[in-house]
């Protein structure tokens, strides 16, 4: 009986053991988002504790990367780069008691000039700093900017939305021999007139929205030289139907030889 025991206690013992080492490899293929292309690009894989347990790079042709880590485990993996917009993507790894491949293909936002990474309208009607709106693009723009020190934005400012202005459209008429007794009067409706009408650019007021912005930076003078204000008047009907007031661009994305 004591033998039978312990013969059980060494199979489980040994199961034990060889799941703790079996190994899965993660690979596939990193593309660009926009245009499909493979991308080369820094990757970093850490465990559901934050401990680092894969550091390497996609290959730069291909897009093909590939890293052995745990199975039965929850990861997150980090994309970064010179010329990549951070992300981070979260992945789970079902359980395996032999060594098995996993593929996973994931598409990350090569930074390239003019790509639009905001719009929003960030800012009240007449206001001079930034609303809830407007301060979390900044604080995702500082983020951007700390990260990828090769990177220079454009930061665009429109004007306001105009007010609304209505108009008041009377109800149809109703059949008095229709109408069912004590059903109450079709109440008069209200057009809005001009849904993308913007107010005349201010520019003294848009000045002082960029003073603003300038001080929000917790280090403007270094990062201000890769930061560039517009002040447009211009009509986008895509951008007044957004009523958007701020946009943040890709400005230049200089090499790391530059």
């Amino acid at each position: 009986m004591q033998r039978i025991l312990i013969a059980v206690l060494t199979i489980f013992t040994l199961s034990m053991v060889n799941a703790q080492e079996t190994t899965i490899l993660l690979k596939g293929i990193i593309t660009d988002r926009v245009t499909g292309k493979p991308v080369g690009v820094n990757y970093e894989i850490t465990d559901a504790q934050g401990m680092k347990v894969a550091d390497a790079k996609s290959n730069g042709k291909t897009g093909e990367y590939s890293s052995a880590i745990k199975p039965g485990a929850d990861y997150t993996m980090f994309f970064y780069g010179f010329d990549i917009l951070k992300s981070t993507k979260t992945i789970s790894i079902p359980p395996a008691s032999k060594y098995e491949e996993v593929a996973m293909d994931f598409t990350v936002d090569k930074l390239a000039k003019g790509m639009e990474l905001f719009a929003v309208e960030g800012f009240d009607a007449g206001a001079v700093k930034v609303n809830t709106l407007g301060e979390k693009v900044m604080a995702e723009t500082i983020a951007i900017l700390k990260g990828n020190r090769n990177l220079h934005v454009n930061i665009t400012l429109l004007p306001d939305m105009a007010p609304p202005r209505y108009e008041t459209i009377a109800p149809p008429k109703q059949d008095k021999k229709k109408k069912k007794a004590g059903e109450p009067a079709i109440p008069p409706q209200q057009k809005l007139l001009n849904p993308t009408e913007r107010v005349s650019l201010n520019v003294d007021l848009q000045k002082q929205r960029m003073d603003a912005i300038i001080a929000s930076f917790p280090d403007a003078a270094a990062q201000m030289k890769r930061v560039h204000f517009i002040l447009d008047k211009s009509s986008d009907p895509s951008q007044d139907a957004k009523r958007n007031t701020m946009i943040v661009n890709v400005g230049d994305v200089k090499s790391l030889f530059d």
